[in-house]
């Protein structure tokens, strides 16, 4: 029988990359996709994208598209991107179309390469699921109130979470199970500013603060509970673990 290669898709990655880089997309989410409670592993990967405008839908030249994408990929799939009902599936090159969208003058410049690309992929290959946000919103409503001359000094931040799902929470007789006492998740903060590739500020892990150095360490190595993908047998009709 042929391995299955289990590793996320070169093609999602590279559009993750794009997202994370270009500085144009405020928030982006990659992480896991699951088939239920009582399913030990994932079975695919989502990336959840989202802009700060509102300008968007007009240069798309369409009315009903929002600032939301969602991209979904699976063990011998190819990323595919959902629009709406009754349009057809975005591949990975109108995603990246997506991606490159110039950022209305009204809500700010794209921002440099912030050189947590591959920290962030490199969690994600050891199974956590990560978010960056640049808190653009927040920097927007400073500038409002703020003089004219100051808001180019005030710093843009960006926020990180990662977290890592106890896959096995729901799986009667394994360690991990929730009778064991075993936690659901586990959940790490970071902040820094955007400025770019700014100070780190502060971390947390589970309410506790932590230094940034040691949240770094622990999103550098493999998840607590870590299940590869599950991918689809279509001939026997049944995910395969």
């Amino acid at each position: 029988m042929t391995d299955i290669d289990r590793t996320i898709p070169a093609s999602l990655v590279e559009l993750a990359q794009r997202a994370l880089r270009n500085g144009r997309i405020d928030e982006v989410f990659l992480g896991f996709e699951g088939l239920g409670a009582d399913f030990p592993a994932p079975i695919g990967w989502i990336m959840h994208l989202n802009r700060v405008e509102t300008t968007l839908a007009a240069q798309l030249g369409i009315s009903d598209v929002n600032n939301h994408l969602v991209v979904t990929s699976q063990i011998g799939s190819e990323p595919r991107a959902f629009v709406g009902i009754d349009r057809p599936m975005m591949d990975a090159e109108a995603i990246t179309a997506w991606i490159d969208l110039p950022r209305p003058t009204d809500t700010g410049e794209p921002i440099a390469d912030l050189g947590d690309t591959e920290m962030l992929i490199t969690a994600v290959r050891n199974g956590w699921s990560v978010q960056r946000e640049l808190r653009r919103a927040d920097h927007m409503f400073m500038c409002r109130h703020a003089p004219a001359e100051m808001c180019d000094r005030l710093p843009l931040g960006a926020s990180y979470q990662l977290y890592a799902l106890n896959n096995f929470y729901n799986v009667k007789d394994t360690p991990s199970h929730r009778s064991t006492g075993a936690p659901v998740s586990r959940m790490i903060y970071l902040r820094r500013d955007a400025v770019p590739a700014g100070p780190w500020l502060s971390a947390m892990a589970e309410g506790t603060r932590i230094s940034p150095e040691s949240a770094i360490s622990d999103i550098g190595v493999r998840a607590p509970w870590y299940a590869d993908v599950a991918y689809f047998d279509k001939g026997a009709e049944t995910w395969i673990l």
